[in-house]
């Protein structure tokens, strides 16, 4: 599992104090609020500390750029957090976690695929189940979710005709 996470992108400075747009790639802004570190690259090496996150604006100040100018060299650049500042509600993961976790039809046992690619489309999610060089696509709703361990197995159930696939 990835320690560091995408966080999201920063945008053009907006004001004169430093403060930057940012746009969130969590499900909610306010998910970051807790965080005072964000990184600018995916091993963690090299982070910013967040002196003020205003979710509901989707700006952020970092300290150490408290001028607009210094503050657009920052322009452009992806964010990702560490999944040890966060703690996610019970029963929910990151998608990243289901990349490469099994799946297993629950009437049958049968192995599916593996969770290729984890997609949001219109705000629903979308899981990419491969095998073999084929997929098809499967939204994961609770109804048709059995059981998720990310990194281990994810049980569903299958309506007649969800599983068509296609060469990928």
């Amino acid at each position: 599992m990835k320690r560091y996470l995408e966080a999201g992108r920063l945008n053009s400075p907006r004001g004169l104090k430093g403060e930057l747009r940012f746009e969130c790639w969590c499900d909610d802004a306010e998910f970051l609020s807790g965080v005072s570190r964000l990184y600018l690259d995916p091993e963690g090496k090299r982070f910013l500390e967040v002196e003020r996150y205003i979710p509901h604006l989707g700006t952020v100040i970092f300290k150490g750029y408290s001028d607009r100018t210094s503050a657009s060299a920052l322009t452009g650049r992806t964010l990702w957090f560490d999944r040890e500042d966060v703690v996610l509600p019970e029963g929910t993961w990151f998608n990243d976690d289901l990349i490469g976790t099994p799946v297993f039809n629950d009437a049958t046992g049968e192995k599916l695929g593996e969770i290729r690619e984890v997609e949001e489309k219109g705000g629903r999610l979308l899981w990419h189940i491969a095998e073999g060089g084929m997929e098809f696509l499967f939204p994961p709703v609770p109804d048709l979710t059995v059981s998720v361990v990310p990194g281990e197995e994810i049980r569903i159930i299958l309506i007649e005709g969800m599983d068509e696939r296609y060469a990928i």
